[in-house]
Formats: structure tokens, C-alpha cells, sequence
């Protein structure tokens, strides 16, 4: 039997090797592997025609103020990541032909409201700022969409309110947690640090593997695990694909939690109610990204968000449409421009800009096809006549997401709907003893990767106090 170790990872996704970081930075002797050859996960970045092309569209809310600099900090290395504000300049909204800047008077242009709901708008917006925690934990299990109806029912607002909800969470606004939205709002509009660090995405999980391998750690790249093995309900190792075997009385799954359950520990291994709620988890909707290089610079946004010209009385409908596959006739999104964060992701005197929209996973290559030629017709509408500065444009499917993560849910994972979330949100503690599941489906509280450090932190306080519990070394 190989020599026995305090604790294996499997994935180098954000929670994976925050994880690793926190654990190894403690005196944990930790083995972490990962299928790819690229660390990251969801949250990497890679090569294209001497372009730094990150996998979907990244911007990180609460950027070092939040949970992504919690993990640092912990390990005491609070600067390794060098992070750009995405305020400079202000960002804005793209609304019936025209660049707005955020702002009350902008606000009421675009809702087009009277006095009286915009003054409800801006109670709204108040409310939810100013709002106490009682009040937020009430609101956990309420809809989005009924809890801003009860400020106002105007289209434009709604929309507004559920494209930022999108943004954050990748869900429907009518299950989308009201608790969940606001009080990650609150986070955004009060550290005043959505960013994005330099060397693109992947620099965050590269900083978390530099204190593991700092620390002693051991990480494996190219090295897909095949099975967990668990003897007498006990999680004791796991086997990877070329045979090999590492033993361990911590194993931590940052490989999905499904996946880990059905494919590398197996279902019967679990209590049958706990199967069925896992087997029933919704997972966090789709995003395609148009991705585009251009020989010059054409604007110097960082992010933009791109609201579509539509019949906004007929949200419902739009909605149910888009469900069940159509594809509108203009696309609204998430604009980021990640060249104009760090010159260096583009060649001198380039640049680079992503469009996200939401869309359905498991479709056909025809309607993710279309579905991207609607946002380039989009991205001319913003910015007319690009098609002449093109060197290239590509669209990372969900696809292509889901095969490097090897999970479900393209942007996040398990999602954050009001039956998945605060305590009915799966636990990183599994029933079989010693394994635990770490990142976006398991625990934890925030958009996106900050979502998957939170889970990390929250896990890093279960071992510990495990630790301290034994009054002995883990190993």
C-alpha cells in the first residue's frame, strides 16, 4: 500500500485547490489531481493565435474584497494576485442604440417610468442596500420575481434586475433566492471592487497552487481520477486511470458532485433518498461566449451590459420562448473586455472582447451555430463596422465548458434556486465517511468562483475543527 496521506483532492477547479491552499498552508500533506493540463477548471485560461482566451466570460464580483482574497489572506499571500477594478471607466448599459452611464436619471430613461415608479425603482434599490440581515434570511426562499413585484411590475425593471440576477447566478429570475440576490448586490455595490485580475482568469487558481506547492503540496496535472474507493461506507483512496492508487482518510471531490456520487463512487453506495435528491439537483443554466480579436482597439469599456430591444410587456412570453429553444431575433448580454483589464491577454496594439448570452445546454451544434450569429449581429449593432478590424471570432460553447470541467452547468454548477439554497444547499459532508465535496455544488455563498472559495473556506473550518476534535495529526 502506498504511504497514507492527509488529504487527496480531485479537480483543480477555484474550489480545489482552495482547498488544497488552505489545507497544506494548515500542516495538511495533500495530494491534488487533475484530468486536464491546464489547471482551473471552469476558471482557466488558454492559448489562441497569440491571444489569452479565458473558457466563458469572467468578471469576479467582489474581485480581492470577497472570498477569492479570503483564501489568500489566509495563507498569507494577499498580493500575489494583482487585480483591476472594472469601474475605470464607469460601466454601462447599451439600451435602445445608446451608451448609458449608470445612473438615477439614466435608470428612469430606460425603465420609462413616471414619477412615481421611478421613485419605487429607487426604493427598490434602497431597500435592498440598507436591508437587515433578519430580513435577508427571510427572503431566502422567495422568488426574485415576486419580491420585485412588490416594489413595481414594470417589464423594463424586471428585466433590468434579472439580467444582473443572470449575470450572478445563471438562473430564472422567478426561482432565482431574493435572499441570495441581495445580499450578493449588497457585496458588489458596497466593496466597489468587481474586477478582474491580471494574466486572466486562471491567475486566481494559479495563486492558490503556488501556496499549495509552497507549502509542500503536490499537484498532478494530465491525471483524471478513475474511482474513489470506500470500504464499509468509509471513503479510504482513490484509483486513477493508469492504475495507480494514493490512500487517504480525506478525500475531497471538486469533480462535481453527481459525477462524484454516480461515476466515481457509484449510487449504491448511498442511502436511496439521498441519491434521489441528488439525482434531482438543478443545475445553474447555460452560457454561450462569442469570443472576437481585433487588429485595434475600438472602445475602451471594460464591461457593458447589452440589453436588447424588445417588447418587455411580453416578458413572459420571452421567456417561455427562449426555454424551449427559439432563438430571439436580438441578443442581450454580458459584454467584458478583457484586453482592456490586461493588454498583455492580446498582441500590441489589439484587442479582445467577449459577448455572453444565456442559453440551453445539450442542444445541437446548428443552434448554437445560429445562436452566435445572432450575437454577432448584436456586437455590430454596438460596435459597427468591427467586421473590418476581425482577425477571428470563435464561440465557446457549453460544449466545450463542460469538457474541460467535466461538470454540469457550464457557468456555476448546483444552482442557487430557492429549494437549493442557504441549508438546503447539498452539503460539502457526504454520508460516506471521509468524503466531502468541495466548489459550486456543495455549500458556500457568492457569484460564480467566489461562490466555489466560499464552499473551500466553509470546508476548511469542518477539517480543522475535525483536527482539533481527534487531538491528533490528520495522518
Amino acid at each position: 500500500m502506498n504511504e497514507k496521506i492527509d488529504a487527496i483532492i480531485i479537480g483543480g477547479g477555484i474550489g480545489g485547490t482552495a482547498i488544497g491552499a488552505l489545507l497544506s498552508y494548515d500542516g495538511f500533506k495533500i495530494k491534488l489531481f487533475e484530468k486536464n493540463k491546464l489547471i482551473g477548471g471552469r476558471c482557466l485560461t488558454y492559448d489562441y493565435k497569440g491571444f489569452k482566451v479565458d473558457l466563458g466570460v469572467h468578471l469576479f464580483g467582489v474581485g480581492s474584497k470577497g472570498y477569492l482574497g479570503d483564501v489568500l489572506r489566509k495563507v498569507e499571500k494577499p498580493d500575489v494576485i494583482e487585480w483591476v477594478i472594472s469601474n475605470n471607466p464607469r460601466p454601462t448599459m447599451y439600451y435602445n442604440k445608446e451608451f448609458l452611464i449608470y445612473s438615477r436619471a439614466n435608470m428612469s430613461k430606460v425603465v420609462g417610468a413616471n414619477k412615481e415608479e421611478l421613485e419605487l425603482t429607487m426604493k427598490f434599490f434602497g431597500d435592498i442596500i440598507s436591508m437587515r440581515n433578519k430580513k435577508i434570511n427571510e427572503l431566502y426562499y422567495t422568488g426574485l420575481t415576486d419580491f420585485i413585484n412588490t416594489y413595481s411590475t414594470n417589464p423594463i425593471l424586471h428585466t433590468f434586475i434579472d439580467m444582473i440576477s443572470a449575470q450572478y447566478f445563471c438562473t430564472y429570475p422567478d426561482e432565482t433566492s431574493a435572499g441570495e440576490f441581495i445580499r450578493c448586490f449588497r457585496q458588489v455595490i458596497n466593496s466597489k471592487s468587481s474586477a478582474y485580475p491580471i494574466g486572466g482568469c486562471i491567475a486566481i487558481p494559479k495563486a492558490y497552487q503556488l501556496s499549495i506547492e509552497e507549502n509542500g503540496g503536490e499537484i498532478y496535472l494530465n491525471s483524471p481520477v478513475k474511482k474513489i474507493i470506500v470500504e464499509d461506507n468509509k471513503a479510504i483512496g482513490v484509483e486513477l486511470k493508469d492504475g495507480s492508487t494514493y490512500y487517504s482518510d480525506i478525500i475531497i471531490s471538486n469533480a462535481d458532485i453527481q459525477n462524484t456520487f454516480f461515476n466515481l463512487v457509484g449510487k449504491q453506495e448511498f442511502p436511496k433518498e439521498y441519491q434521489e435528491k441528488i439525482k434531482g439537483l438543478k443545475y445553474a443554466n447555460y452560457c454561450l461566449a462569442l469570443k472576437v480579436g481585433l487588429d485595434t482597439p475600438i472602445t475602451d469599456q471594460k464591461l457593458i451590459m447589452a440589453i436588447g430591444n424588445a417588447d418587455y410587456s411580453k416578458l413572459k412570453e420571452m421567456s417561455k420562448s427562449l426555454e424551449h429553444g427559439e432563438i430571439p431575433e436580438q441578443v442581450g448580454g454580458m459584454i467584458t473586455i478583457p484586453s482592456n483589464y490586461d493588454p498583455n491577454l492580446a498582441p500590441k496594439g489589439t484587442q479582445m472582447i467577449f459577448y455572453g448570452t444565456g442559453c440551453l445546454g445539450g442542444q445541437s451544434q446548428s443552434y448554437y451555430d445560429k445562436l452566435s450569429e445572432k450575437c454577432w449581429e448584436s456586437f455590430l449593432e454596438i460596435f459597427p463596422n468591427a467586421d473590418k478590424n476581425l482577425l477571428w471570432k470563435k464561440t465557446d460553447t457549453p460544449k466545450l465548458v463542460e469538457y474541460y470541467a467535466g461538470e454540469y452547468g457550464n457557468i456555476i454548477g448546483v444552482a442557487q434556486t430557492i429549494d437549493q439554497i442557504h441549508e438546503k444547499r447539498p452539503k460539502q459532508q457526504t454520508p460516506i465517511e471521509g468524503l466531502y465535496i468541495v466548489g459550486a455544488e456543495a455549500g458556500g455563498h457568492g457569484i460564480g468562483a467566489e461562490l466555489a472559495a466560499n464552499s473551500a473556506i466553509e470546508l476548511y473550518r469542518i477539517l480543522t475543527n475535525l483536527k482539533k476534535k481527534l487531538k491528533v495529526p490528520i495522518n
